[in-house]
């Protein structure tokens, strides 16, 4: 069977539209899968790769650069008389600095959690293709850099360029000011030239280890000097002064060569297609992928110039797409997890330092990629530690309230606690506001007679949204049976304690294993 031809049309299900939108997006609500499905396999797709990209993005007020460049600012301070003044003076702008970026991840946050295939200018795929390039061309902003206004360029640099050609985005790489300064080029310059960054072009960014040798990463290093910055505006730079234009010898070829001439002959190379499509087919198809498939995939990648769009447009109607190969075979990152949780909720954000908090612990803090490597992704999203902040994050959307304070309800069990009145009294006033009554009854899901199980389905379709396996089914239908005391009791959305209880079976989907995978 060719896994790269198109899926059957009749098979393209609600279930296969909800993983397209996991996989191309951050998740969706059931409606949205079904709205997908009714497209068709090839109108779905084209809703989903063929976006107009972003215009008249509205940018968080830290967009704009400090009225002060980093240059007068020093002047500025230094010429004050006072140590204790300069000293103040710096931490006022170290901390103006850090609410910048905190406001940039939320902003970036809000528009994952608004995209939709219906939004008119908030695409699904283009915001997931800007979280995919700043995790492989990954720059933080601790350190070197430590302003948020090069961030916020290079975070709009990775959005416009989304579905670009390779080539492409490699060049607008190379003039990025936010990379030069994080890879210690912005002071490369003939004579002395940086390793640093020619290294990691390959290393990290295309061909990937074994495909260039040392000579390589030093020609290509001659080839970068004199790409600077002007740190007054935060642009890019040519120093001519700085650049070394004698010949080098690169990957087999000679010539005077500047950067555009690297990327040129880098993306030349059959290395780069593979290394390429490794990492694509890993992030939204399947994990770990074979030789068998990155070899046919790579060929097509690179015989069209590395069109990325029309790739997409082949993997995302694939039988391979749609196989048990790639469903339900990638775990969620922590963004994936809990802008898909939210969606699932239609509720918005919590509160910034419990949000920010939670994906920190969890293991991704926007903007603060681990090392130049990005976050490694896949199984290494889960361990003892991060699975526990993951059912943790569960249960505070659900709650709002800690596992230690569920610990101390449980303890009063025996002299007659009640569940419901505890939970008021510790429910965090920050917890996400939701009801699943008002939801299923804006649904139309709300019927004369639900059964335990019509309700245990409702909700596994919302959340989970694929056939749920049988284990996990038959303990959402026990619960939906069980009172808050451990006794026998029918669910009905007549009950006034409905929500509380829908909330503790969407707690149990959220903290199985299956719901860590899409």
């Amino acid at each position: 069977m060719d896994l790269l031809a198109p899926l059957p049309a009749r098979d393209f299900s609600p279930y296969a539209a909800a993983h397209l939108l996991w996989r191309a997006g951050f998740g969706g609500t059931w409606k949205e899968a079904e709205e997908l499905a009714a497209l068709g396999l090839d109108g779905a797709v084209d809703r989903l790769v063929n976006y107009r990209r972003s215009t008249g993005l509205k940018a968080p007020p830290c967009a704009e650069p400090l009225k002060e460049s980093h240059r007068v600012f020093e002047e500025r301070v230094r010429a004050l008389p006072d140590e204790r003044e300069r000293e103040k003076e710096r931490q006022v702008r170290r901390e103006t600095e850090q609410r910048n970026i905190r406001e940039l991840q939320i902003w970036w946050l809000d528009r994952f959690l608004a995209s939709s295939p219906s939004h008119e200018t908030i695409h699904p795929l283009e915001e997931k293709l800007t979280l995919f390039w700043h995790s492989h061309f990954a720059t933080g902003f601790q350190d070197k850099i430590e302003e948020t206004h090069p961030i916020w360029q290079q975070n709009q640099t990775f959005r416009e360029l989304a579905l670009a050609a390779f080539p492409d985005q490699l060049r607008a790489l190379i003039h990025d000011p936010a990379m030069l300064v994080w890879l210690d080029n912005a002071a490369s310059h003939r004579g002395h030239p940086n390793e640093n960054f020619a290294r990691e072009l390959m290393e990290l960014f295309s061909t990937g280890v074994g495909h260039y040798s040392e000579t390589d990463v030093k020609e290509s290093a001659r080839a970068l000097t004199g790409y600077g910055i002007d740190r007054e505006n935060w642009t890019f730079a040519f120093r001519e002064d700085a650049h070394d234009p004698d010949e080098k010898s690169f990957l087999g070829q000679s010539g005077r060569f500047g950067g555009d001439d690297i990327v040129r002959i880098i993306t030349e190379q059959p290395a780069t297609a593979k290394f390429m499509t490794r990492k694509i087919l890993d992030a939204f198809v399947c994990t770990q992928p074979g030789e068998d498939l990155v070899e046919p995939v790579a060929d097509l990648y690179r015989a069209s110039g590395y069109d990325l769009k029309a790739l997409f447009h082949t993997l995302f109607r694939s039988q391979l797409f749609y196989s048990a190969q790639a469903m339900n075979s990638v775990v969620k990152s922590p963004v994936l997890l809990a802008i898909g949780a939210l969606k699932g909720m239609r509720a918005k954000l919590p509160a910034e330092e419990l949000i920010l908090g939670a994906l920190r612990v969890m293991g991704q803090n926007l903007f603060f990629p681990p090392d130049v490597n990005g976050w490694p992704g896949g199984g290494d999203w889960i361990n003892s530690n991060t699975l526990l902040v993951r059912y943790n994050f569960a249960n505070f959307l659900m709650h709002g309230v800690s596992p230690d304070e569920f610990k101390t309800f449980d303890r009063q069990v025996n002299r007659g606690g009640n569940r419901r009145t505890f939970l008021e009294t510790q429910r965090n006033p920050d917890a996400v506001d939701w009801s699943p009554k008002k939801q299923m009854m804006s649904d139309g899901a709300v019927r004369p007679v639900l059964s335990n199980k019509d309700i245990a389905n409702h909700f596994l379709r919302e959340f989970l949204q694929r056939e749920p396996p049988r284990d996990l089914s038959d303990a959402i239908t026990q619960l939906a049976g069980t009172d808050g005391s451990g006794g026998r009791r029918s669910m009905s959305v007549e009950d006034v304690n409905f929500d509380e209880r829908a909330r503790g079976l969407v707690h149990l989907i959220m903290s199985s294993p299956d719901y860590q995978l899409c």
